[in-house]
């Protein structure tokens, strides 16, 4: 009984954490450059235990009797999420691999899929928390500015002249389990610096920039919905076997001899 009420309580814990990860998924449905999460499980340790009453080979009188389950870890799925348009050239979306790269008031390096970016008083181009995107000369007094499927950066004064202020490089890691969430739709990268890619947009497998465009979340409402529902009955179906084993143990426990 004790081994069943313990197996049933890992089970209400891994599915808590299930839970959790998906209500966070939904929560940031509307979220630009969101990532979404996936847990993964293992089956925790199983222990070998003699039964001898049954009718098989010596060398097969042993049954494995499992310990429960636990999250192992929570992975964040990096695929494209919808590409929708806007009509604000400030507004870039990637379509493909690649991140772009900002900076803290610090100096400190993020990295982001949103691309929801505009002009600050300076003129240079910043997140809507105000980090600049790195890589852009700031132009004060420009009229307009363009960016290129490639990621050049052009400023257009009153006159018509076209001037090139920066190239917007993209980034990508080779180990992407490093990358961390921050918040604010920033990623921090614990890694070395060789794991580290940089390129333009639309070479080397990096994906090309859409002006007017942005990347929405990659959270599928009916696939986190279903998967919700799914947590929700297991957790539910745990909770029986808590339930059980304690009853079990209070009639155990009121046996009189």
């Amino acid at each position: 009984m004790f081994r069943a009420l313990t197996s049933g309580v890992s089970g209400l814990n891994a599915q808590q954490v299930k839970v959790d990860v998906l209500a966070n998924n939904l929560a940031n449905v509307n979220t630009r450059g969101f990532k979404k999460s996936r847990v993964n499980f293992n089956e925790l340790l199983s222990k070998s235990m003699m039964d001898s009453g049954l009718p098989v080979a010596a060398e097969n009188n042993q049954i494995g009797l499992g310990g429960g389950v636990r999250a192992a870890n929570v992975d964040r799925i990096y695929d494209l999420g919808h590409i929708i348009e806007t009509g604000m050239m400030m507004d870039l979306a990637i379509c493909g691999k690649g991140f772009f790269k900002v900076l803290l008031p610090d100096g400190e390096e993020r990295f982001t899929r949103d691309g929801s970016f505009r002009l600050d008083q300076d003129g240079s181009i910043v997140t809507s928390a105000g980090y600049k995107l790195e890589g852009i000369q700031p132009t004060p007094g420009a009229d307009k500015i363009n960016v290129c499927p490639d990621g050049t950066v052009q400023a257009q004064d009153e006159g018509e002249d076209t001037t090139t202020v920066g190239q917007i490089e993209l980034y990508m890691f080779t180990n992407m389990s490093k990358l961390q969430a921050v918040g604010e739709n920033l990623y921090s990268f614990t890694g070395t610096t060789a794991e580290v890619l940089a390129g333009k947009p639309g070479l080397e497998g990096f994906g090309e920039l859409r002006p007017g465009f942005i990347e929405m979340a990659n959270v599928e409402l009916v696939e986190e919905m279903t998967n919700l529902i799914e947590a929700q009955r297991a957790y539910g179906f745990n909770t029986r076997i808590v339930r059980t084993a304690d009853e079990m143990w209070s009639m155990a426990n009121n046996l009189r001899k």
